[in-house]
């Protein structure tokens, strides 16, 4: 069974995207950092889809080993250099006039994928000067370390599987960066580079690694914005107004059924705002 581990997931987009890839068969870890009531309610919601395990705080090595139910022990396959070179001397290589590859295989690899959708994340609306060492760290371990530290973990059960794929929800100010959130560009900044070197670092296993760089969406986390504000920014975006959570939900899951080859990526959704 195919399983997503998202976090951020009791409101927003988080929430949108746990409740759209339960109704297309995936099985969810799902997780948030305090609104732990309200990610029970949404678990129990999702729970008349599939298979739900909550987590409250971070997603651990143990909470995966028990969750996903796989044997690390063994040893973990990663391609080399060689192993590819030679596997596309075989490919060339091969009579092709019959079936040319293994539907059972395929099967069974799509079965057990593992899809990371790395969506928990902070801002802060605040002039550079004026951000405190506390705001800055709070921001870079909540944008950047925990999701380092999460994907760090689950990297052996995809390679284990042979299957897995993982997104990264960003924004636009990760792209070109935005007056008075100057701390919370520079972390969507580093998440579009890490996507973009791991998707290097994983491709030869066949893992490919992505970002959504999101525009402005109607969430909680725009929920400042007072009405004038609001409608010059909708004014600003030529679809004329922000997206849905439900809308970016429905396109993590384009992304995430999309060829493997698509990776190392940074995709704008953003109604054609920047």
């Amino acid at each position: 069974m195919k399983t997503a581990i998202i976090t951020g997931a009791s409101r927003g987009v988080g929430r949108a995207t746990a409740d759209i890839l339960a109704q297309k068969g995936y099985r969810l870890i799902i997780n948030c950092r305090s609104n732990f009531d309200l990610l029970e309610e949404v678990a129990g919601q999702l729970r008349n889809f599939t298979e739900v395990t909550t987590v409250h705080g971070a997603i651990t090595d143990e909470v995966l080993k028990s969750a996903l139910k796989i044997d690390l022990d063994a040893s973990v396959p990663v391609l080399t250099e060689d192993d590819i070179s030679n596997k596309h001397s075989d490919e060339s290589s091969r009579d092709t006039s019959g079936d040319s590859h293994n539907p059972a295989v395929e099967t069974q690899q799509d079965s057990d994928e593992i899809l990371l959708v790395n969506n928990a994340g902070i801002s802060t609306f605040n002039l550079c000067q004026d951000v405190t060492d506390d705001e800055l760290s709070t921001m870079l371990s909540a944008n950047v370390s925990d999701m380092f530290r999460l994907t760090r973990a689950v990297i052996p059960y995809m390679l284990k599987t042979g299957s897995g794929r993982i997104l990264n929800i960003s924004s636009v100010w990760g792209v070109c960066g935005a007056s008075m959130e100057s701390v919370y560009s520079l972390t969507k900044g580093a998440v579009n580079a890490f996507t973009r070197a791991l998707g290097k670092e994983l491709a030869p296993n066949h893992i490919p690694v992505n970002a959504v760089a999101i525009g402005c969406v109607d969430t909680d986390m725009n929920g400042w914005m007072a009405e004038e504000d609001r409608a010059a920014v909708e004014d600003e975006i030529p679809y004329g107004r922000m997206a849905t959570p439900k809308e970016v939900g429905e396109f993590v899951y384009l992304i995430a059924r999309a060829p493997a080859y698509l990776t190392a990526q940074i995709i704008q959704f953003d109604g054609g705002w920047i």
